[in-house]
């Protein structure tokens, strides 16, 4: 099984809270024994729970490839500490767009921040994934973290993005894609899932016809 629909705690915008590379899924601390097994089971990865800020928002507030993961200033010691003890890599980044899970759309070869982060942050982000830092927008939005959902297999963009810009986002993340929704309709379609190179976690809400979709934009079919 490589796609489920899940959600977390009755809400279908997984990705609001949990983060996963392609060996190591972050979920909250309250998170169910059963949605641990499923992000386990589909992702193939180890499964660790955490906060950022005493908060259950994982995926708001941090971006993560194979090589570290990117945290606000206002992350706790003790939760920076926790992270590290997992085995990552972990750079606190001093940035006044402290929801760098919306600004920041990364892989293993590439990544892409919203044009208003400032240039300082763009080289500590840098720094931690070990890929080239580019400044960009997803279909003209500067939130490109949720505009795209993006793993080292394949990306599937928000719906309003041109076949140019595709082919441009294709070039730099070194991946094929597609456009997409999910849970029924949302172009955000980073709110609405977890994904990694094994598979994906997807809203509960999620139709047949985005599924299909989505198994073709990260390239678990078709190619």
């Amino acid at each position: 099984m490589h796609v489920a629909r899940a959600a977390f705690e009755g809400n279908p915008f997984i990705g609001i809270f949990a983060k996963t590379n392609d060996c190591l899924t972050l979920l909250p601390k309250a998170t169910s024994e059963k949605f641990k097994r499923v992000c386990s089971e589909v992702l193939k990865t180890q499964v660790i729970t955490a906060s950022i800020a005493n908060s259950d928002l994982l995926g708001i507030f941090s971006a993560m490839n194979s090589n570290g993961i990117v945290l606000p200033s206002m992350a706790y010691e003790s939760e920076v500490a926790s992270l590290r003890e997992a085995g990552l890599n972990v750079v606190v980044i001093n940035e006044e767009r402290t929801a760098l899970g919306n600004n920041v759309l990364v892989n293993d070869f590439a990544c892409m921040i919203n044009p208003e982060v400032s240039a300082e942050s763009a080289k500590s982000i840098s720094d931690c994934f070990g890929v080239e830092v580019v400044k960009g927008t997803i279909g003209r939005y500067n939130t490109v973290g949720f505009a795209a959902v993006l793993t080292n297999k394949g990306i599937l963009t928000r719906t309003n993005v041109t076949d140019e810009e595709l082919s441009s986002l294709e070039e730099l993340f070194k991946v094929k894609g597609a456009v997409g929704t999910a849970n029924m309709g949302v172009s955000f379609v980073g709110l609405c899932m977890l994904a990694n190179s094994n598979g994906a976690v997807v809203g509960e809400t999620t139709s047949g016809f985005e599924l299909n979709r989505i198994d073709e934009a990260l390239g678990f079919i078709g190619r």
